[in-house]
């Protein structure tokens, strides 16, 4: 789950439908970034597309469907757990659990999203069995994918990776940023600009910024032209998780939308 409080409430996100904004930016990124002219076709193996990736993309976080159904409680913060906070342990299981679900649909997919989580800072410095085996076997998933899609250069698969990753903060940004906040008030991941975002930033990151409460600029734009994306979320009340717990206030509380545009 993605938090962003408020006065009266938690703002919550299902980290599926981050994932699923985050394949709309993904789906409008000027084709040029893509490569697809360095790509060849690699015999008995889904094909290497745009849509493959933008796949890869949209489902990156399908692992936490399940987790993010009911949200848990944080008793040290006094807020729900956000994915951030959420303990190490189950996370990892949730990772290769979505992984597994994107290889069914798409081996190539799933290898951009192993090679996402497999470098989180969290999972590389642990020294607990389980994420030291999920760091193990990412990299055995890594290799075995890897050598069906031969097809593919090294430098190109890397920057499929990096549309992921900037496309993954691109949605992170909206859903941890008020709408319409000030830059010196923006969570701090993107004070200096989007992490990842080097190859679509001409030789910086690229710079987001609202520029009113439904509006984002990024600059330089690594899209093909302005658009819109929806985000579903709930405002669950404070008073009402005092009153009912997170669990029932959650479900209580109805979904709304919000429309971001992109300029």
């Amino acid at each position: 789950m993605i938090i962003r409080e408020t006065k009266d409430s938690f703002v919550l996100v299902q980290q599926h439908d981050h994932a699923a904004f985050s394949g709309e930016a993904a789906a409008r990124f000027q084709d040029r970034f893509y490569m697809m002219e360095r790509v060849e076709e690699s015999p008995g193996m889904p094909a290497v597309t745009k849509e493959a990736i933008v796949l890869g993309v949209t489902e990156h976080d399908r692992g936490w469907i399940r987790p993010d159904d009911t949200p848990v409680w944080d008793d040290h913060l006094h807020a729900p757990y956000s994915f951030n906070e959420y303990p190490l342990l189950p996370k990892v299981t949730f990772y290769r659990i979505g992984i597994d679900e994107l290889e069914e649909m798409h081996p190539y997919a799933a290898l951009l999203s192993s090679l996402y989580y497999s470098v989180f800072e969290d999972l590389q410095t642990s020294e607990r069995e389980d994420c030291v085996a999920f760091v193990h076997n990412e990299e055995e998933r890594q290799q075995r994918i890897s050598q069906k899609y031969t097809g593919v250069q090294q430098e190109t698969l890397l920057l499929h990776r990096q549309i992921l990753q900037t496309c993954d903060g691109l949605s992170l940004y909206v859903c941890l940023n008020a709408p319409g906040i000030p830059k010196e008030e923006e969570h701090e991941w993107f004070q200096d600009g989007v992490p990842g975002s080097e190859p679509f930033g001409g030789g910086g990151l690229v710079q987001l910024s609202w520029v009113d409460d439904k509006t984002v600029k990024a600059d330089p734009s690594p899209f093909d032209g302005e658009f819109s994306a929806t985000l579903r979320e709930k405002h669950v009340p404070k008073d009402r998780i005092k009153e009912v717990g997170i669990a029932q206030a959650y479900e209580e509380t109805e979904w709304t939308e919000r429309e971001i545009k992109f300029v």
